[in-house]
């Protein structure tokens, strides 16, 4: 059995907290690491845990009694690189939230600080536990496609996703976070290095910030939308629709967690009240013309990688829902893929198309859970070493859009 501390206890520490519930015959959660009184308290009630097994911060929880053997490292981007070190110096394993780190140093250095202690890190690139991309990979690999050309992806963010996380959350500001390559993308990219089983030898990119800006505003615009905003009506960004009028039909049980409603509450739990207050006094009632954001809402990265097949991602937040899709080009067919359908079409030429229904897949299609399952049986596919190829490819790809889309090199940009 794992003993495991959570360190963040928001979304995503939520998340794993009841996936370690479900498997509790693999771990055990025994402590819960939060700067905020308010989820300390949720995480009590919910986990049934001692007062003495919650920390206000992760010195206090280094200089207790050691209860657990790995630290899930659920916080923000920039404070991955003193949570992870400190974690893995007192003698942690880590399950580390991606991104991995916000600088190429400090991805670097927690790479090799893993190494140096033989301590285990299992990066959060969950979509490679996925059913969908299990199966992509499959075909790939039995060769029914022939050489491999190319592999085409699409991630679609979803418009009022990007509104909320991207243009009023905390991802809206690349100097306070990270890029959008890394944030949102390094997924992707991780899925390029997965399904060509080969590292990357060229990236460019190109994109910029098209929209969500103070010139696209619309007439009558107000800088919060329920303060006296005239275009409210005729706004799909409008901030009461997108979490109000959106679970207003749902029963409380379901509202009380519902994502991403939950980053709007102090102690993480869902009511009307709690949205309203959060939407008239925080950044998350912003009108998306009017914030401070600066990451794209629109990118395209090309990479070439050592065995010769190209890769494209199409970042985009102009989409009703978020989903991604797949295409893998091939010499003798190609296969079509759409997550969100759970769907995969494959195409031999010459014969009849197959058609592979996976299904419901769930939240980030089924990978969370994934990710959990085989980190019980110790079967990691994202262990820190083969999921910073990912990170430095969103590095390089970053340096290249600022750039007007210059091609780097991988190995003279990073030596490996």
């Amino acid at each position: 059995m794992k003993k495991v501390a959570i360190l963040g206890f928001g979304g995503r520490g939520s998340i794993y907290s009841v996936l370690c519930r479900m498997m509790k015959k693999d771990f055990e959660v025994t402590s819960v690491i939060d700067t905020n009184p308010q989820k300390l308290a949720r995480a009590k009630k919910e986990l049934k845990l001692p007062q003495d097994r919650l920390f206000s911060s992760l010195d206090d929880f280094l200089n207790a009694p050691k209860t657990a053997d790995w630290v899930f490292v659920c916080t923000q981007d920039q404070q991955h690189i003193e949570h992870a070190v400190k974690s893995l110096e007192a003698g942690y394993n880590l399950l580390l939230e991606k991104p991995v780190a916000c600088t190429v140093e400090d991805c670097l250095r927690i790479e090799n600080t893993a190494k140096r202690l033989g301590r285990s890190v299992a990066v959060c690139h969950v979509l490679r536990y996925t059913k969908y991309y299990t199966k992509i990979k499959e075909i790939i690999d039995s060769g029914v496609l022939g050489k491999i050309i190319a592999i085409d992806q699409v991630e679609n963010v979803g418009y009022w996703h990007q509104a909320h996380s991207f243009v009023r959350g905390d991802w809206r500001n690349k100097e306070e976070s990270s890029p959008m390559i890394l944030a949102k993308c390094c997924h992707d990219l991780d899925i390029a290095v997965y399904l060509t089983g080969s590292r990357c030898k060229q990236i460019s990119s190109v994109g910029e910030l098209n929209f969500f800006k103070k010139e696209n505003a619309p007439e009558g615009a107000a800088e919060y939308c329920l303060k006296g905003c005239k275009a409210k009506d005729s706004c799909p960004y409008d901030c009461e629709k997108i979490y109000v009028n959106s679970i207003k039909p749902l029963p409380q049980f379901i509202r009380k967690h519902i994502s991403p409603h939950v980053r709007l509450t102090p102690d993480g739990l869902v009511t009307i009240p709690k949205l309203y207050d959060a939407m008239n006094n925080t950044d998350f009632g912003k009108c998306v013309f009017m914030s401070d954001n600066n990451v794209v809402d629109y990118q395209v990265t090309t990479a070439v990688f050592e065995n010769g097949i190209t890769s494209t991602l199409t970042m985009t937040a102009f989409s009703n829902w978020l989903y991604r899709e797949t295409r893998v080009r091939g010499s003798h067919g190609d296969l079509i893929c759409n997550m969100d359908k759970g769907t995969l079409e494959l195409r031999v030429f010459g014969k009849k198309k197959k058609t592979f229904r996976l299904g419901a897949l769930g939240s980030h299609g089924g990978g969370d859970n994934g990710l959990i399952k085989n980190l019980a049986r110790d079967e990691l596919r994202t262990d820190i070493s083969a999921s910073i190829e990912s990170h430095l490819m969103a590095f390089a790809a970053e340096e290249s859009r600022l750039n007007g889309g210059v091609p780097v090199n991988m190995k003279e940009r990073f030596g490996r």
